[in-house]
């Protein structure tokens, strides 16, 4: 005997069409805030898993942290020492202050990148067990190098005063300066983790890639003034703008223009975006290519 079928009996979706999902701005939108929850209950793993890194980094070494400083010193000392006499640098001193305003935001950036492309595959055992969200891993990686970079140009600066470098007025934008650069970094950092994971040659190709742009970059040269065709030139890489500030500001106590940090903010505007839209587009896919 057949039954009659009720309304009880028919799946829901016989009746109704799916519900739409927004596209566009709206969707996007929602994406961000439902990230923004979710990095929130999940902050705690963050700073766990950067005071770990900090802490298990120098674990049984006899200097510990003070690694963080002696490194960047012993490269300050050794570029000044070659530089200022490749280049005929009389004053090396303030060549030793131009290299501590570039250098040291260079670490964290090329610091910051290296670690973010490798990160989703160096976690691939946490991926598998429980659920976090992926966004933490280049994050914590982002957050550890500008952990690193914070205390080491606090303790530095002091060094470097003895060379001839002032506290100034200036330097009230140094945060500024600082996390708009981490930005730019995260950004470029969120496309190299995806990158990386679906292609592992990213990682060793951003060695190459870093090595090259750091050469680029007027860090090392440059620092009486470029001519004006160069620095046209100059401002065809982006990270011009963000080590041009940190020279600004430290090596000349001057306050970098308003067209220099509009640039600069742009800059870490758009790689942020750009990072974020493809980390979320490939986040699905991330695990089956582990």
């Amino acid at each position: 005997m057949n039954q009659v079928r009720t309304s009880h009996s028919i799946p829901h979706a016989e009746y109704f069409p799916r519900p739409r999902t927004a596209n566009g701005p709206a969707r996007w939108l929602a994406v961000v805030r439902n990230d923004a929850r979710e990095l929130a209950k999940f902050w705690p793993v963050v700073q766990n898993m950067v005071t770990s890194d900090l802490r298990i980094r120098y674990h049984r070494s006899m200097l510990g942290f003070l690694w963080t400083l002696i490194n960047p010193i012993l490269m300050m000392a050794t570029l000044t020492a070659v530089f200022s006499q490749v280049f005929d640098k009389r004053d090396w001193k303030e060549y030793a202050i131009y290299l501590f305003a570039g250098q040291l935001p260079w670490s964290l950036f090329a610091g910051s990148l290296g670690e973010c492309s490798a990160c989703i595959v160096a976690n691939e055992g946490l991926i598998r067990k429980i659920y976090l969200p992926k966004l933490v891993f280049p994050l914590a990686r982002v957050l550890i190098n500008l952990t690193t970079f914070v205390l080491s140009l606090t303790a530095l600066y002091l060094l470097v005063g003895m060379l001839g470098a002032r506290f100034t007025p200036a330097m009230v934008l140094l945060p500024a300066v600082t996390l708009l650069f981490a930005a730019f970094a995260l950004g470029l950092g969120l496309v190299l983790a995806v990158a990386n994971t679906f292609f592992r040659d990213t990682a060793h190709l951003i060695t190459v890639v870093l090595q090259a742009w750091y050469f680029a970059t007027p860090i090392i040269w440059g620092e009486n003034g470029l001519p004006a065709t160069l620095e046209a030139r100059c401002w065809l890489n982006p990270a011009f703008p963000f080590i041009r500030m940190f020279q600004l500001i430290i090596r000349d106590g001057q306050w970098p223009s308003l067209t220099l940090f509009l640039v600069a903010a742009g800059l870490a505007s758009v790689s942020l975006g750009i990072g974020y839209v493809t980390f979320k587009t490939h986040e699905d896919k991330l695990v089956y290519r582990l």
